[in-house]
């Protein structure tokens, strides 16, 4: 866990799968993103464990969903927009196909939950992520690497505040 007054350098992501690619199941994609992420940063990156997740919102028969968060400082030049597009092309080189289905089965999805302390709201990103801090399987693996404590930008209540708002009825397993 990096130290409180820290994270307000760092970006965090939120990681999922749910869908095999080639040969690779869920798990071994979210190995493969976290590695991927690790190349973006010079410094050493926070990873949780992983966490299965029943799917939220989801079409009827979409499969449980496996869920991770990394924890990194972005290289000094980077910007939101620019990290976003990083993140894409992580996501586009396991397959990941956009039909335009909200919260569909995906081989790999990389949310920007948050970059270092800025708050944004463009037509391309949003920041932090509008629905983080209603969603267990975001919180759970935030709460892992940043700590109880964190406060996500633009908000008053801490992580484990934002978790105790939220319905139980949310499946979650760490891994």
């Amino acid at each position: 866990m990096a130290e409180a007054e820290n994270l307000r350098n760092y970006a965090f992501i939120s990681i999922g799968s749910n869908l095999p690619f080639g040969l690779q199941s869920p798990l071994d994609i979210i190995a493969f993103a976290i590695e991927s992420l690790e190349r973006l940063t010079p410094k050493p990156n926070l990873a949780s464990s992983a966490y299965l997740t029943g799917p939220i919102d989801s079409p009827a028969g979409t499969p449980d969903f496996y869920n991770s968060m990394v924890a990194l400082i972005p290289v000094e030049d980077e910007t939101p927009l620019t990290f976003l597009h990083k993140l894409q092309g992580i996501e586009n080189a396991v397959g990941r196909h956009r039909s335009g289905v909200i919260n569909e089965a995906r081989t790999l999805d990389l949310d920007l939950i948050s970059f270092k302390n800025e708050i944004l709201n463009t037509e391309e990103l949003i920041l932090p992520h509008p629905g983080a801090h209603k969603r267990r399987f975001v919180l759970e693996p935030l709460l892992e690497v940043a700590g109880r404590n964190f406060i996500l930008p633009g908000f008053s209540i801490s992580i484990e505040e934002q978790l105790a708002e939220i319905s139980n009825q949310q499946s979650i397993r760490k891994i």
